[in-house]
């Protein structure tokens, strides 16, 4: 038998377990399945209830929606690429396996699936901020970023800014500004909020981890946002952390 054929049997052997094996039940069963797939660099795997970030890692641990137990072989393999893709090509591809996967309604935390109509008084303002992420997009992007819903939320205590990615469920990707935000540190303050956040888009639409490393603080500092993750925001001596 020639090496090549003892390779492809071999490659055979190694896969069909793993389409043919039950779904794993718990965090530690995903992390050996994946580690079986090529998964490297990873300590621990953390399965999680959140609508907003399907999938995370940092710091040897991988943070992903509990709803990718039950996902078929081919997204775990698209789980392994994204967390060791070496090339944004590879990770971009596997970040669009991974959120086409539909995620059962049970691994969601319970909210209500509704977007509220924004108030009145909001309307001009959502207007301002929606011209503000096209005239960013096009001067500081390059148009590369998609149309994106944004909201004002009065609910953000301790955030000025979150950027959301679309997930499985067909909730689509938007950003929201703190409402609070905006009346205490003013409207440039709520601008540099938007571009933040957009640097975020940038890197989930890039097939990069969303996070405040050293490509966001790349990216960062190319369109003019402070590159860290926390700013202290100064106005009427008032002293805010986003």
């Amino acid at each position: 038998m020639s090496g090549l054929m003892r390779r492809m049997l071999s490659l055979v052997t190694e896969q069909l377990p793993l389409d043919l094996d039950p779904p794993p039940a718990s965090a530690e069963d995903l992390l050996l399945r994946l580690r079986r797939l090529g998964l490297e660099g990873i300590d621990r795997c953390v399965l999680t209830h959140n609508r907003s970030v399907m999938i995370s890692f940092r710091r040897g641990v991988l943070r992903l929606n509990r709803g990718y137990l039950e996902a078929p072989p081919e997204v775990h393999r698209a789980i392994v690429a994204f967390v060791c893709g070496r090339t944004r090509r590879a990770r971009r591809e596997a970040q669009r396996v991974i959120l086409e996967h539909p995620i059962p309604v049970h691994a969601m935390r319970a909210r209500r699936e509704h977007t509220p109509r924004p108030r009145p008084a909001d309307v001009p303002l959502l207007e301002e901020l929606a011209r503000s992420h096209d005239h960013y997009n096009a001067m500081l992007f390059g148009g590369q970023l998609s149309a994106i819903a944004i909201r004002l939320s009065g609910r953000m205590r301790n955030r000025l800014g979150q950027y959301s990615a679309p997930c499985g469920s067909g909730r689509p990707a938007e950003i929201t500004i703190s409402r609070r935000h905006i009346r205490r540190h003013g409207w440039e303050e709520a601008l540099h909020t938007l571009l933040h956040e957009m640097v975020h888009q940038w890197q989930a639409e890039n097939g990069m981890p969303i996070d405040h490393g050293r490509e966001f603080r790349r990216k960062a500092r190319e369109v003019g946002v402070e590159p860290t993750a926390r700013r202290v925001v100064v106005r009427e001596d008032v002293r805010k952390q986003a």
